[in-house]
């Protein structure tokens, strides 16, 4: 009797088990099918999103969500993008492309993380990994295997560690691309020129010394930059910096001062998708009639 009723037991757990299973499986289902529909005629756009991320990081003691993603939304926004055609390319592939016409494969998406926490080499870097995907880290390079020291002093995030030197080469190695972010994150557009020269020229030599590689793309720290900066950064070698305003990249679009789209870790599965899309501006045609709801 004991034991038929232990069996008994199992059984309704199982049950309840695979209900249980059954009606997430069907709630993901649904929440996958209401997510905006990616239109086929962003294939003939010839736009480019580039992405913006900081931290990739499960543990909310390091910072709040708008500058925090948490691995499992990364992993899901990696998948929605795997799952819909999107390759990852570089900063310099995409100036590349609309200066020379160079190739770019279908649905390209520029993935960039600034500062260089430590995380993203822990976190974002398996995950990359796993869908095949490159990115580009935009290191700080007088913070390489310390602190956040440029917002700590400022009381603007708790303390956060650096990647280090191995791992930012590491991930060099892997086909990541390593930017700059400056020497000490300051306000590009607020300091005297001098100092913003310097800031702008060491950050890249430091980097190229430590990672016996080219660094080519910069990075505006608080996305501060005036024409004056953004001519600093021509003249230094770089040959794309990106900005904190919001846009996508286009033929017309200055390989100084390229727009991005912000990530944020608030953001569910269906805002990311909006974002990620809503920036395009797609010309429909008869040969190329609209795939869905254009962003």
């Amino acid at each position: 009797m004991f034991r038929l009723t232990v069996i008994a037991a199992a059984s309704i757990c199982f049950l309840s088990l695979a209900v249980f299973l059954g009606v997430r499986n069907a709630e993901n289902s649904l929440a996958e099918a209401l997510l905006p529909v990616v239109p086929a005629a962003i294939e003939h756009s010839n736009q480019v999103p580039i992405l913006m991320f900081h931290k990739v990081n499960p543990d909310p003691r390091v910072g709040g969500l708008g500058l925090r993603v948490p691995p499992d939304k990364f992993d899901r926004e990696m998948a929605y993008l795997h799952q819909n055609g999107f390759h990852t390319v570089s900063l310099t592939d995409v100036v590349e492309h609309y200066r020379t016409g160079k190739p770019l494969p279908a649905r390209p998406v520029v993935i960039t993380f600034d500062d260089g926490y430590r995380d993203n080499f822990t976190y974002a870097f398996p995950i990359l990994k796993k869908y095949h995907f490159t990115a580009t880290i935009f290191v700080v390079a007088d913070t390489v295997g310390g602190i956040n020291s440029f917002d700590v002093r400022a009381h603007l995030q708790p303390v956060n560690r650096m990647a280090s030197w191995a791992e930012l080469g590491q991930m060099a190695a892997a086909g990541i691309t390593i930017g700059s972010h400056t020497l000490d994150h300051p306000h590009l557009a607020q300091i005297p020129p001098a100092e913003a020269w310097r800031q702008i020229r060491q950050s890249r030599m430091v980097l190229e010394k430590h990672l016996g590689r080219p660094v080519r793309v910069f990075s505006y720290p608080y996305g501060s930059f005036n024409s004056r900066v953004a001519q600093m950064v021509r003249d230094s070698g770089y040959l794309a910096a990106v900005t904190t305003v919001q846009g996508i990249a286009g033929p017309g679009s200055d390989p100084w001062l390229l727009k991005r789209v912000r990530i944020m870790g608030s953001y569910d599965l269906d805002k990311f998708a909006g974002e990620l899309l809503r920036y395009y501006r797609v010309v429909h045609s008869p040969a190329h009639p609209a795939g869905g709801r254009a962003a």
